[in-house]
């Protein structure tokens, strides 16, 4: 599957696409973000990217006066079995695969850099919450990204 046809595989797409006409490619977003819930079983994401949504880019009637340079969002996966994690947290560049789980309905998911590593499968992904801002400046392959919550029952 392509990169940026992770789409496909949500439960809901319309919010999705009222936002964006050209979908990022997950590769080339920052993965800010990982929630493990052991309460919902599910695990959520976040991204980063500036990669902005064009009806969002500039304020209306002001040309050149950008509204947003950045956008974020989240996406949930829920009912998630197979769950490996490895080596999280460090200040890495990841590369994160979304595809159809081979041999079964539901979606396999897996993060990975040259010192890390989760995967898992998950029957259905959600964007819970997307958000454009104006950002002060470029996510840095130096900041602190992919801080893991985990949450107990």
């Amino acid at each position: 599957m392509n990169a940026s046809e992770w789409h496909t595989l949500l439960t809901a797409t319309d919010e999705v696409r009222e936002i964006f006409t050209d979908l990022p490619d997950l590769e080339r977003c920052d993965l800010f973000f990982c929630h493990i819930d052991e309460r919902d079983v599910s695990v959520t994401l976040g991204f980063d990217t500036r990669h902005v949504p064009a009806p969002v880019l500039e304020e209306p009637g002001e040309p050149g006066r950008a509204k947003a340079n950045a956008f974020e969002f989240f996406l949930t996966f829920t009912s998630v079995t197979d769950l490996r994690i490895s080596g999280w947290g460090g200040n890495t560049r990841r590369s994160v695969h979304i595809d159809r789980a081979p041999s079964s309905e539901g979606i396999a998911v897996s993060v990975e850099s040259p010192t890390e590593h989760l995967s898992f499968r998950a029957r259905e992904a959600v964007v819970p919450r997307a958000r454009a801002y104006l950002a002060a400046s470029p996510p840095s392959a130096s900041a602190p990204s992919g801080a893991v919550t985990h949450t107990d029952g």
